[in-house]
């Protein structure tokens, strides 16, 4: 097992593993998520395969300081219930402490109930936000 950043060539294997979180068509840049300078994706892969992925991307905001937003945290379902996710959460949380970020936030579909539980018992708080999206 080992954990490390992305790649270009992981492109197809990210693709694969971000199907099973979600139903829409997935199209992803990973040249252009690389060439950012605040955003960093990692993976675990066994045995040349991609098994898990998180990225946590960093701004500033004037009343909270310098921020990371985790996204797209995704196990593969064969690879479940053996601690991968707490693995990939635990490097993304490393690398904002690096960054001396003072918050982390993610957000989490409340019908995921492993993931919601994995990120409480890491110390993250549910709060009631009322997340707005606007679709562009």
């Amino acid at each position: 097992m080992q954990i490390r950043e992305v790649k270009e060539d992981d492109q197809e294997k990210i693709i694969n593993l971000l199907k099973q979180l979600s139903n829409r068509e997935i199209k992803i840049d990973l040249n252009f998520l690389i060439s950012q300078k605040d955003t960093y994706c990692f993976v675990i892969e066994i045995n040349n395969d991609i098994v898990a992925t998180g990225t946590i991307s960093f701004y500033y905001s004037l009343i909270k300081g310098k921020t990371g937003v985790i996204e797209d945290v995704v196990v593969d379902k064969r690879y479940r219930r053996q601690g991968l996710g707490r693995k990939i959460m635990k490097k993304l949380i490393e690398k904002a402490k690096k960054e001396k970020v003072k918050f982390i936030t993610l957000t989490s579909n409340p019908k995921r109930i492993p993931a919601r539980t994995l990120y409480q018992s890491l110390g993250f708080e549910l709060k009631e936000t009322g997340f707005f999206v606007l679709k562009i």
